[in-house]
């Protein structure tokens, strides 16, 4: 059963995959049949099902758009860490406020 999106806004979908998915797992599958009965190598028709279980949308989020989002998270993108409390630059301006007040009093008198 073929779903059409929502609005032309959404991805159109075919059971529990995205027609790129599917499209492409497909493919593997195809490749992976071919080599898997003539030269017995069966690691492409392995990958081309380990591919469509991570791809199986369910409310339109599935594991491998997890695994991409996780590893650009974690590896690519550099994190930036503070080891300063927040607070200790708000009691430094206050502290810098309140004497640059008593100045100013001093000064005017």
């Amino acid at each position: 059963m073929y779903i059409y999106p929502e609005n032309l806004k959404a991805a159109p979908t075919l059971w529990l995959w995205r027609l790129r998915d599917i499209t492409i797992g497909g493919t593997l599958a195809v490749l992976g049949a071919v080599l898997l009965a003539q030269f017995e190598f069966y690691p492409l028709a392995a990958a081309a099902g380990i591919y469509l279980f991570l791809t199986i949308r369910i409310d339109d989020a599935c594991i491998l758009d997890f695994i991409r989002k996780a590893s650009i998270y974690f590896l690519v993108r550099p994190q930036k860490y503070r080891w300063v409390s927040p607070f200790h630059m708000e009691v430094k301006d206050h502290q810098n406020n309140f004497f640059s007040r008593k100045k100013k009093k001093g000064e005017a008198r």
